[in-house]
């Protein structure tokens, strides 16, 4: 069972996932999937691109996974992604682009600007709890 604390900062013992993502729903259901895994993760959401890194200069923990969505009002994943890979301090950490789209070229795009990972978002909650249990194995979060 993922730990959420109100701040979204959970036990400092549990790896760190970060969600950035616009939609507020979306934010929900991958927080509560992870919930739904057995082992204790820390879950920490951000609304916009734009918030990922000044939230990284300030973090007493890196994240070990940022699920990056692509679509987002502010500032949209691939512009997220370039600025953080093109940051010495931030550019080894995992990200998977999490997005709706599953267009070739969106995920083309993603893995030359650096995703570890490009992964279209389920269409049931079920689905959404196997691809995050999928990623605490693939990321050892566990």
């Amino acid at each position: 069972m993922a730990f959420h604390s109100p701040m979204g900062i959970g036990h400092t013992e549990a790896p760190a996932v970060w969600v950035v993502d616009d939609d507020e729903d979306d934010r929900l259901f991958i927080s509560s999937a992870f919930e739904d895994t057995p082992q204790p993760i820390s879950v920490l959401t951000l609304a916009d691109g734009d918030q990922l890194l000044p939230k990284l200069a300030v973090c007493k923990r890196l994240p070990q996974l940022i699920l990056l969505d692509i679509n987002m009002s502010r500032q949209n994943g691939f512009d997220t992604l370039a600025q953080l890979r093109n940051t010495p301090t931030f550019a080894h950490l995992p990200v998977v682009m999490l997005s709706t789209s599953s267009d070739t070229l969106d995920r083309q795009r993603s893995l030359a600007l650096g995703a570890n990972q490009f992964m279209t978002k389920p269409n049931s909650y079920t689905q959404l709890v196997t691809l995050v249990k999928g990623l605490t194995e693939t990321w050892a979060l566990a």
